[in-house]
């Protein structure tokens, strides 16, 4: 739809904003009452339009009308799934990046895992306002620059991906397929500076360094914590860098990743929807409320066995009946200021609120 709606606690519709563009796919309702939409361009290359695929973003008034708009698509790159609106006003984008087949084997990947001859590492870019429809680039972030491999020890990256918990093994198996990492949020922290995303097609959540130039995104040093861009923390499936075991494992096919807010109960933990796919046992959904091993730094600590903790979540919502609840695409969940949590079950429409114990107190389809 290129309709957005508000709506309230009885389901009636307040307000709504029209677009000229489908959904790219995430909409956020900001504090001062505009509304930052990502689109779905109508025409883009056709090697960069898997699932999630939008290419802008819009900030419009109450009214509708395009205060910003800013178009990231063309046959390098590709916003898709999600948007964040910075305290400064910029923007930060969720993107992939065209990599060639000889670009992907020259960087260490296993060429039996590139059966599309190419690859779309994810990438984010932060954005500064120029104009009604121009920006400025002002900062970027490449999941391309921070790379290992154990896999042919005469192409880049090669290394021992047990001893670099802060590196991307380039061939964890998740997507065989172009979208290998497949990301679909991205939130921002903005007393740490920092950047999360969910990275769906290896069950993990990334944290990320914002307090960096992009000259030191780009390496391994600099910025608050010294690691340039390399992961401060991951989370969900410890071995994608070959740590734990299938024991440790929590995330299947994550979306949403975000830390709950300043002020609102639980403050600075981590909320995830968990998809389920592809779990032991039947698939089943569920919303998880972590407690990540922040220090004093700001940065993470590792476990002595060298997994990065909590080894279970401080909080989860799942049907009493498993079944009741499985979700297997899209979705999303929030934490509200009175404590309860909202979800959303994406492939049926139905959006719900529930206590922190586990009460359903709302519900909407």
């Amino acid at each position: 739809s290129t309709t957005t709606y508000l709506i309230d606690n009885a389901g009636r519709v307040i307000h709504s904003w029209q677009s000229n563009y489908r959904p790219g796919l995430s909409v956020y309702l900001l504090e001062d009452g505009k509304l930052l939409r990502s689109g779905k361009v109508p025409v883009t290359p056709a090697d960069m339009n898997s699932g999630g695929w939008g290419g802008l973003f819009q900030l419009l008034d109450w009214d509708s009308n395009v205060l910003w708009q800013f178009q990231y698509s063309d046959d390098q790159v590709q916003q898709h799934h999600d948007v964040e609106m910075l305290p400064s006003g910029n923007v930060l984008v969720l993107a992939w990046e065209m990599k060639s087949a000889a670009e992907a084997i020259a960087a260490g990947r296993n060429p039996s895992l590139l059966n599309n001859d190419q690859l779309w590492p994810d990438h984010i870019v932060e954005v500064a306002q120029t104009g009604p429809s121009s920006g400025e680039i002002v900062w970027q972030w490449h999941a391309w620059d921070h790379l290992i491999q154990d896999f042919d020890p005469t192409q880049q990256n090669f290394g021992v991906v047990a001893d670099h918990p802060e590196l991307a093994d380039i061939n964890a198996i998740g997507n065989q397929g172009s979208d290998w990492l497949h990301g679909n949020s991205v939130d921002y922290h903005p007393q740490l500076d920092q950047i999360v995303i969910s990275v769906r097609a290896i069950d993990e959540i990334w944290v990320i360094d914002h307090s960096t130039t992009t000259a030191e995104s780009s390496g391994h040093s600099g910025g608050t914590q010294g690691m340039g861009g390399d992961l401060l923390y991951r989370w969900g499936n410890p071995q994608n860098y070959d740590s734990g075991s299938g024991a440790d494992r929590w995330l299947y096919g994550q979306h949403c990743v975000e830390w709950i807010p300043a002020g609102f109960p639980g403050e600075g933990n981590i909320t995830i929807f968990n998809n389920g796919n592809g779990r032991p046992g039947p698939d089943f959904s569920e919303v998880l409320e972590i407690v990540p091993p922040l220090n004093s730094t700001g940065g993470y600590d590792l476990s002595v066995d060298g997994v990065y903790g909590p080894e279970a979540p401080v909080w989860i919502y799942s049907d009493p009946d498993p079944a009741n609840f499985q979700a297997g695409f899209i979705s999303g969940t929030r934490r509200l200021f009175n404590g309860n949590t909202i979800i959303c079950d994406g492939p049926t429409g139905l959006l719900f609120e529930v206590t922190a114990e586990l009460e359903i107190v709302w519900r909407y389809e």
